[in-house]
């Protein structure tokens, strides 16, 4: 079985969105914070989340997640609490779509999805190599 980890880029750009998306609510829960003491409440409460999610969670859910390709498919395997695992043949594949937003895209990263008739598949940024090289062994599969 051939087994592709994802980059390092992707575990930084997944602690980058967080720490966009967490610092927005805690600068703004400061910024209130003159017109009630409550609002250190809820900018504690973002703060440890946020960093919680920053050094602790995205780093095992980074390690735990794997993608193989053994003959003809694609296995997928994550999760940190609840683990598990996916299975595409890629038979089944009606297409393949890679996708990147800005800030992703400044990383030289891009995310794959994949659309069967019956369910749906995504896999992380990886390199934009990387997504070249599998959307073209996919397409590559589906003609012979």
């Amino acid at each position: 079985m051939n087994q592709n980890p994802l980059p390092q880029k992707t575990l930084r750009l997944w602690q980058l969105r967080v720490a966009l998306v967490g610092g927005v609510p805690f600068l703004l829960c400061l910024f209130f914070l003159y017109l009630s003491k409550w609002f250190l409440l809820p900018a504690i409460f973002v703060l440890v989340l946020s960093l919680w999610l920053i050094f602790w969670y995205f780093p095992r859910y980074f390690q735990s997640y794997e993608v193989q390709f053994p003959q003809n498919a694609i296995v997928i395997r994550r999760g940190v609490f609840i683990r598990s695992s996916h299975i595409m043949p890629f038979s089944k594949l009606v297409y393949v779509q890679s996708f990147s937003t800005p800030l992703s895209k400044s990383m030289g990263l891009a995310a794959i999805s994949l659309k069967a008739a019956r369910s749906s598949l995504f896999i992380p940024e990886l390199s934009d190599a990387d997504v070249q090289l599998f959307i073209h062994s996919v397409t590559k599969e589906g003609d012979n």
